[in-house]
């Protein structure tokens, strides 16, 4: 039977033999005493101890197993004046840190028998635990005491020279070191070679050749500093041309969702001013960038471009543009009616609510209320609702938050991951921007495997964005940072103002400026925070202190005051809203009105339902006040306990 393919037999060959008549090494169980006498590591065990070890019969030489693939000295291109040794760092000992970790490995061991044997295995097995890789890092630690505490095992490096000049990273415990330049490279580092010269036609004309020293000169293609990066650099002394190694494969044409053109890198940009569309930071001209290919005044950073979060990773070059066909959301049948495609059974009419006195009516997209004076859509044989800019809302869009378009979606096709009576919760999402609740529509991403939603209230911010709490244009920047508006991280994703540094997060920058209360017949005004005040604020639905640097919603009539999760508790969920049901019926989980004589009481936290919405579960009419009480009695019931807190309504 043939071995798979990922089988090797080929035999190990000696270090130290010429290509031309190679020495195979054998391999030996390891006897009492253990080799002590490695050729590659001289006893300091580079890998985790083995009951076997390599054999050359030829040289009279062993080798632990992992180190008969290490040799012991080396030529490296980044320093081919001398040869490398491999070294290894040595801890000093710690009594008082291996006092401590052994009392508190063996709880038995005290004073008075700390001079008795703790373990009773071998030495051997003593030595293979001493360099043991799979010891924790608090262990080590505690052990071997922290990196001030380790030296070189022959001539210690100074200080200053305890990084690999290759990766620039900390120096490992073994590594390979040059005793005369005090140079170093990472063990790592030298197990994948670095080829010295790279040819690539579409970056550069010449072959670029490796340049091992670090200088503090920008890259041609991204303008970052040469020496602060990881990355290997490239030259072409002729053309005074240096690159960092990833910078060589940028692709040539891209697209994504921040423009509505392709983008193509050029190596320098028109004279001019430009900000980067991604950072919003200035663009160097004299350095690699990606323009518009239709001659928009707009262009990215080679690295803000290419960033996993922002291209798709797909190179457009040679790839003919087609035109993205606009599908229209509905279809006009008259000046007020219309047949939308979420509703395609019933036409739509137009019309605008009067008065506060008429019924109650909720999009069915942004599950917002329908307020006075505002105009809507309503089916002329059903109740479905869709206000009139939800109703214009595009099929398909292009969003900087995420690398992918968009699909809008009237129905939430996934399931919730919370299940009960071994049925999953459906009709309800959690928007990935601002981890809100929501049971109205959704864009949703439609590539394979990705399983980006957002909620319409998210997908209609756009870029830049003017908000009344702000003097300056808020941007997408991909910032995580405490928002203005709440003083907490309250979403995924935030606005940042490029002038102010400040940034607003996307929970608080779909806050509707003016909402309406139950018991109020004026609008209340979204409050923006207040810095100076010489009064108290209570809240009159949970009748505690509201904080006046955070923002509140406030009649200015009747100087009534109440917080924004106490006023829009369950703005954002429809009633009638069948979010569970199994399937043969007998149970079912519903999002009803709070309109009973009195206020219902949650069976979970025994309080009363203070919300205007209650889920209701079951034919006994059991009540929940929040998703987070409905959640918690799911995870009991079903005995998984789960370390993700649901949110309240």
């Amino acid at each position: 039977m043939e071995p798979p393919p990922y089988f090797s037999r080929s035999t190990p060959i000696c270090l130290l033999s010429d290509p031309a008549q190679r020495h195979n090494l054998c391999r030996r169980r390891r006897s009492s005493p253990p080799i002590s006498n490695c050729f590659s590591c001289k006893g300091k065990k580079v890998f985790k101890a083995s009951p076997y070890y390599y054999y050359c019969a030829t040289c009279n030489l062993e080798f632990h197993r992992g180190c008969h693939k290490i040799p012991p000295e080396i030529r490296h291109p980044f320093h081919p004046f001398h040869p490398l040794t491999l070294t290894f760092l040595h801890p000093r000992p710690n009594s008082y840190k291996l006092l401590m970790l052994l009392m508190a490995m063996s709880p038995d061991l005290d004073s008075s028998s700390s001079g008795e044997s703790i373990h009773e295995d071998d030495d051997d097995a003593d030595e293979d635990n001493l360099y043991d890789d799979d010891m924790d890092e608090a262990d080590y630690i505690a052990f071997y005491g922290d990196e001030d505490d380790y030296e070189a095992a022959d001539s210690p490096p100074d200080r200053k020279n305890r990084t690999c000049k290759c990766c620039r990273k900390r120096l490992d415990n073994r590594y390979y070191h040059c005793f005369i330049c005090k140079f170093s490279l990472n063990l790592s580092c030298t197990m994948t070679p670095t080829p010295p010269t790279i040819s690539h036609i579409k970056s550069h004309e010449h072959a670029l050749t490796l340049f091992p020293i670090r200088l503090p000169l920008p890259c041609d293609a991204c303008g970052l500093p040469l020496d602060d990066t990881e990355d290997h650099v490239y030259s072409c002394l002729p053309c005074s041309h240096m690159i960092h190694r990833k910078c060589i494969y940028l692709p040539r044409v891209i697209k994504i969702t921040r423009h509505q053109h392709r983008l193509s890198f050029t190596s320098s940009l028109p004279p001019g001013e430009y900000t980067c569309g991604v950072c919003r930071k200035a663009i160097d001209v004299n350095y690699g960038a990606y323009p518009c290919n239709k001659g928009c005044h707009y262009a990215v950073h080679s690295k803000c471009a290419t960033r996993e979060d922002v291209w798709d990773g797909i190179d457009l070059e040679d790839v003919p543009e087609e035109v993205e066909e606009v599908v229209e959301p509905f279809v006009r049948i008259d000046s007020e009616t219309i047949q939308h495609f979420s509703h395609q059974q019933h036409y739509l009419r137009l019309h605008e609510k009067k008065s506060i006195c008429e019924k109650d009516k909720f999009c069915e997209a942004c599950t917002l209320p329908i307020v006075v004076s505002q105009r809507f859509y309503g089916c002329m044989e059903c109740e479905f609702v869709l206000d009139e800019e939800c109703a214009s809302l595009p099929r398909i869009k292009h969003h900087p938050v995420h690398k992918h378009p968009l699909t809008l979606n009237p129905f939430s096709i996934t399931e919730f991951g919370m299940r009960l009576a071994d049925t999953s919760f459906k009709g309800i999402l959690i928007c990935n921007c601002c981890y809100r609740f929501s049971c109205g529509f959704q864009y949703v991403c439609g590539v394979r495997g990705c399983e980006f939603q957002i909620d319409v209230r998210c997908a209609s911010i756009p870029d830049p964005f003017i908000h009344a709490c702000h003097p300056h244009e808020l941007f997408f920047n991909l910032t995580l940072d405490s928002c203005m508006g709440c003083g907490e991280t309250c979403s995924m994703f935030y606005l940042e103002c490029i002038i102010c540094k400040t940034c607003l997060g996307m929970q608080c920058a779909t806050l509707p400026c003016v909402a309406h209360y139950k018991h109020d017949r004026h609008p209340l005004t979204l409050c923006y925070g207040e810095e100076d005040t010489g009064g108290l604020y209570w809240c009159e639905v949970c009748e505690t202190k509201v904080d006046p640097k955070i923002w509140f919603y406030k009649c200015g009539h009747c100087r009534i005051t109440l917080h924004v999760s106490c006023l829009l508790d369950a703005a954002y969920i429809k009633p009638q809203q069948i979010i569970m049901e199994t399937p043969d019926g007998d149970l079912e989980v519903e999002i009803t009105r709070n309109d009973a004589n009195t206020r219902r009481i949650c069976l979970w936290c025994h309080r009363r339902c203070a919300h205007t919405l209650v889920i209701m579960m079951g034919m006994k009419h059991f009540d929940f006040c929040t998703f987070k009480c409905l959640f918690d009695v799911a995870k009991l019931v079903n005995e998984e306990p789960s370390d993700w807190q649901p949110l309240t309504l």
